[in-house]
């Protein structure tokens, strides 16, 4: 199994950083920990530390699993009962910096664990004598402004530290991020007090290139959102959408553009480009059960719609109810025409040629 190495976190200040649930930090940690790591769970609103021993994440507030049998209270009282051969490991949450005695260890043993700062010392029992780490209690990486790398220091360019924002160069082979008491400077590192050296931190990207082929992926709901003057896309959960005009690209592939009182769609499902007016198809362009391409124009009224069908064949003029069912219609194709007359009984217009009661063609006159 490939797995990844995270040396440029290890060895600072052994905090991992915020997970939401343990398979959030496996996913991103699928090796395991290192003696004396931990990492805050939001799920759980507890610290986690890595059990060397046993070779497994516990939390800190709830029992675990031996070799891990508890949490020290007080050192000055703590006696453990642990046995030779029996490997144990215990957790103290040492609040300040300074000396930490364990007087009462196996067999009158005592011993003295000195921090810099407030940490976490893990005290394992390895079955023939105690040893120690110590996790230095500090959430830089918890807690931490958004860095924006801009590369090796130019002189010509404006560093800021802003809304949170702060820039970081590189200058003569180390990092260097602006101050906080600091909102710009142009001033280099080497020449200046404008500028603290970082270790190692997290930058967000001011350009993403990715080779041909690659894939990007983010998990839940997160959102990409491109900008380019006036103009913005954003790419969230599986739909492109342009901010400013409301087209967009659906799940299923459909391409929508809004136009006023008109929504223009391009479909897969559809197979072809259809004009959606209030409620309602206007106009089509597709192909039938034949692959003929035709066109399909429509128009409501109060009693229902009518309708225009136009193939390479021929041309079709129908009256619908406003159940959508046929009442009449007129096709027009290269051999002739085909049709309903009106009938005497119908409501005739001046002009209009009808059949009569006795079956003969007429034209209402006056």
């Amino acid at each position: 199994m490939k797995v990844r190495e995270h040396s440029h976190l290890r060895g600072q200040n052994g905090c991992l950083g915020f997970f939401y649930g343990l398979d959030a930090l496996l996913s991103a940690y699928p090796e395991g920990g290192l003696a004396g790591e931990f990492f805050i769970n939001g799920k759980t609103q507890s610290i986690w530390v890595w059990d060397s021993t046993g070779r497994s994440w516990y939390d800190t507030n709830h029992a675990a699993p031996a070799p891990f049998f508890g949490v020290v209270t007080d050192p000055a009282t703590f006696s453990p009962a642990v046995e030779s051969g029996q490997p144990a490991s215990f957790v103290y949450v040492a609040g300040y910096a300074g000396s930490h005695l364990f007087p009462a260890l196996k067999e009158g043993s005592s011993l003295t664990v000195v921090t810099d700062s407030a940490a976490i010392i893990t005290l394992v029992w390895d079955g023939s004598v105690w040893r120690d780490y110590v996790t230095p209690l500090t959430f830089d990486d918890a807690i931490r402004p958004i860095y924006m790398y801009r590369g090796q220091w130019n002189g010509d360019a404006t560093y800021t530290c802003a809304n949170g924002v702060v820039d970081v160069v590189y200058f003569m082979g180390r990092y260097y991020r602006v101050k906080d008491s600091v909102g710009s400077t142009s001033l280099s590192p080497g020449a200046s007090s404008n500028w603290e050296e970082v270790a190692h931190f997290y930058a967000v990207a001011d350009r993403l290139e990715m080779l041909p082929d690659q894939l990007m992926v983010l998990d839940q709901q997160q959102t990409i959102r491109t900008t380019s003057g006036n103009s913005s896309w954003e790419l969230c959960n599986g739909e492109i959408r342009h901010l400013e005009s409301g087209t967009f690209l659906s799940q299923s592939g459909e391409l929508r553009v809004s136009k006023e009182q008109c929504d223009i769609i391009i479909s897969p499902t559809m197979k072809g480009l259809v004009f959606w007016g209030p409620d309602e198809k206007n106009l089509v362009i597709d192909w039938d059960t034949d692959d003929n391409i035709r066109l399909t124009l429509s128009q409501s009224d109060d009693s229902g719609s009518h309708q225009i069908l136009v193939t390479p064949q021929q041309i079709t003029l129908s009256k619908l109810d406003s159940a959508g069912q046929v009442q009449s219609s007129t096709r027009i194709s290269p051999e002739g025409m085909s049709g309903k007359l009106k009938l005497w009984s119908d409501t005739l217009a001046e002009g209009d040629i009808y059949v009569d009661e006795n079956n003969f063609l007429k034209q209402k006159r006056g």
